[in-house]
């Protein structure tokens, strides 16, 4: 009989990311990423995004293969064109949330589909932290977006969402998809 079987689970460890290099890169370099990009109008940040996070996730400890997740750029033109497709029609002032709801259930929804390339990027992977994670940082931008539309309505200056506001949720759902590799990737035993 497998003697690691007779082990215990394990509980899942969520602070240690919060010591982890790679963890405050994942966190850190898609907002550096979204401000370099507006140096060239933006056009470049899913290029520039999936870089940061490759860089981020090869100097994670568990990675096999980071350069999979270059694949991610892909997954971002396909995201882009079925953004394109279904909000050609929207405008953001007549139509805002639906607009806000649909970007990020469609964003964070073709996200998932990433584990499938997490998978191949890490030695041990377990199914579901990722998709999971992306799932509460769908709500989380969908929450502010529209719980700030309806509270402060316009009051805040629109340099000041795109400098400020902006960055600081990117930060906050970084930590959140981030948290989600770190327990995706934590052994289920003491060994």
């Amino acid at each position: 009989m497998n003697r690691v079987m007779n082990f215990p689970e394990r509980s899942l460890e969520v602070t240690s990311a919060f010591r982890q290099k790679w963890f405050w890169m994942w966190a850190l370099l898609p907002i550096a990423a979204y401000y370099a990009s507006w140096l060239m109008m933006t056009v470049p940040f899913p290029l520039f995004l999936v870089i940061a996070q490759w860089w981020a996730l090869d100097h994670n400890k568990w990675k096999e293969n980071p350069k999979i997740w270059l694949w991610n750029f892909v997954i971002f033109v396909l995201t882009g064109l079925v953004l394109v497709m279904l909000l050609d029609h929207l405008t953001i002032s007549e139509d805002y949330t639906l607009f806000v709801v649909i970007f990020f259930v469609i964003y964070y929804g073709i996200q998932t589909l990433n584990e499938f390339l997490l998978v191949k990027v890490f030695m041990k992977w377990r199914f579901g932290f990722w998709s999971v994670a992306n799932l509460l940082a769908a709500l989380f931008w969908i929450g502010i977006l529209l719980f700030g539309k309806a509270v402060i309505d316009n009051q805040i200056k629109f340099e000041y969402l795109l400098w400020i506001i902006i960055p600081i949720m990117g930060f906050i759902s970084n930590i959140i998809t981030g948290l989600g590799i770190h327990l995706a990737t934590q052994s289920r035993y003491g060994v």
